[in-house]
């Protein structure tokens, strides 16, 4: 009765106040953030005890005093806690403040109040930009969970034919060991089979059987054949359920129940996409004699991994992208500004000592400002964006031959036409693992880099002089030998292409990239 009328006294609050409570969590459990708000404590303490001192108190620069050395504290907790943590805290700070600024003048309360406006927004840009963080990292996160546990639920449903097996491991792939939740499968019964039911949970005790929510929560979504949920006025639902359809029939449903918290938007996907794969696995349970329903399964399973990898690849050079654009406006920035405080004080009148000092420092810094921005660069050249495949291919050519002293020479074949963003990206990752092999392997003095608009095509060769090898082009079953290699055939067969790679030793490296052209 108690947890009925807390969900009822819930429903009757307007949306904005729900939101505005969901968004400004005051973390009051967090002893930290107690920390911080009595060293605020401390700060406007200090501030007071020090203007009852009559020399002090005449002096008209210590009434800003306090609020400067306050910033130190809300910028602290924005950092720690987001905008949650921010403006409390200057809140609290304003409220304490409050009877030392009302005995000030007025032109001197206005200055205050000014200041506290600042250490407002400055509180406030931090919040958010810690918030901002904390979500793409926690999106990110959620992602790569997603798209683990797909990939788990994929070999768990391919590599069996046994039901038992199957059901068990599909729900322990699908399970999120970090939140308490119960998961399900119920199979209804069939012309020579009975009706079915697993239960799996995490974090809590496996339950014996459904309970009635579950129960007819899995016999909406087998009646309806889509995606069922519990659907209660002003709360968000915490148990779906989504079929199982096999060779167009529903066989039965696929179930979860989060128990501390409502079910995150991503698991409805999730949710489908395991119930896909899981139909499919049924198919081929049920039919494992027929030939054509196993190639089918693993025609099924082969596209799963290539969107898997796909999506990966992707991942990867956003996450590349996003630390090139960092290292850039963060830490480049910082250096940029280090190096030109030096040389305004290297300008003044110095000892020699600590201009020496000076000096080394200087050189160290701009060592390290060319070293990353040579990583931003191969994290994520801004020519690939701006300017396209043939201009970073050049710069890649002009920047690997600075460096190691070898001949290379690019070749490119007219009319040269822009490919789509993807597509170019993937072609110059392909050239810069080459490339990379040539330096690290190839011990060659010329090298030879060729580009081929060829209309529908595009070819792309790389090929030096080295010593070649015989193993370049052969399959390695170590786990941890030719990750280079892989990454490449993976990109071609994203490009739907093909990777031709031809080394002799004593007579050098040829690798030869084709793909069809898809144009922007």
């Amino acid at each position: 009765m108690a947890r009925s009328a807390r969900a009822e006294l819930r429903s009757r609050r307007p949306p904005a106040v729900v939101g505005l409570l969901g968004r400004v969590r005051i973390p009051v459990r967090d002893r930290r953030f107690w920390l911080i708000q009595v060293l605020v404590l401390s700060i406007v303490a200090t501030h007071l005890l020090l203007e009852r001192e009559p020399h002090l108190a005449a002096e008209s620069q210590f009434y800003l005093l306090s609020v400067s050395i306050l910033l130190a504290p809300v910028v602290y907790a924005g950092m720690r806690f987001g905008v949650r943590g921010a403006l409390p805290t200057t809140i609290w700070a304003l409220m304490l403040s409050a009877p030392e600024i009302y005995g000030h003048r007025t032109e001197t309360r206005v200055g205050i109040l000014v200041q506290f406006a600042i250490v407002f927004m400055i509180a406030f840009i931090v919040g958010l930009r810690t918030d901002r963080e904390r979500a793409a990292a926690g999106a990110t996160e959620r992602a790569n969970a997603r798209l683990s546990r797909i990939n788990a639920t994929a070999s768990a449903v391919t590599h069996s034919l046994d039901l038992d097996r199957v059901l068990n491991e599909t729900l322990r792939a699908k399970l999120d060991r970090s939140t308490r939740q119960v998961t399900w499968i119920r199979l209804l019964p069939g012309r020579d089979s009975p009706e079915v039911t697993v239960i799996a949970a995490s974090q809590v005790a496996v339950p014996s059987e459904l309970e009635p929510v579950q129960s007819a929560l899995t016999s909406a979504a087998c009646v309806s054949g889509q995606v069922e949920r519990v659907s209660v006025p002003g709360l968000a639902a915490r148990s779906a359920a989504a079929p199982l359809i096999s060779d167009g029939t529903v066989v039965g449903a696929l179930g979860v129940t989060y128990l501390n918290e409502p079910i995150p938007p991503d698991e409805y996907r999730v949710l489908e996409a395991v119930a896909t794969q899981l139909g499919t696995a049924l198919s081929n349970i049920r039919h494992h004699a027929s030939t054509r329903e196993a190639l089918v399964a693993l025609s099924i399973a082969n596209e799963d991994l290539e969107t898997y990898i796909e999506l990966a690849t992707e991942a990867q050079e956003e996450e590349r992208k996003r630390l090139s654009r960092e290292l850039h406006d963060d830490t480049m920035q910082s250096l940029v500004l280090t190096l030109a405080q030096i040389d305004t004080a290297m300008t003044s009148d110095l000892p020699d000592e600590a201009r020496a000092g000076l000096a080394s420092a200087q050189g160290i810094l701009a060592e390290t400002l060319d070293n990353v921005r040579r990583f931003c660069r191969d994290l994520r050249p801004s020519l690939i964006d701006d300017l396209g495949l043939v201009d970073a291919v050049d710069w890649l050519v002009s920047d690997l031959q600075s460096r190691v002293g070898t001949t290379i020479a690019l070749d490119v074949h007219e009319p040269r036409s822009r490919l789509s963003s993807r597509d170019e990206l993937l072609v110059f990752r392909i050239v810069q693992e080459a490339l990379h092999n040539v330096e690290r392997h190839a011990r060659a003095t010329r090298v030879q880099v060729a580009l081929h608009f060829l209309g529908d095509r595009l070819v792309a060769e790389v090929a030096d002089n080295g010593r070649g090898s015989i193993s370049i082009g052969q399959p390695d079953t170590r786990p941890d030998h030719g990750l280079g290699l892989r990454g490449m055939y993976e990109r071609t067969k994203l490009l739907r292409g093909a990777l031709l790679i031809e080394s002799r030793p004593g007579e050098g490296t040829t690798v030869r990239l084709s793909v069809p052209v898809a144009r922007q």
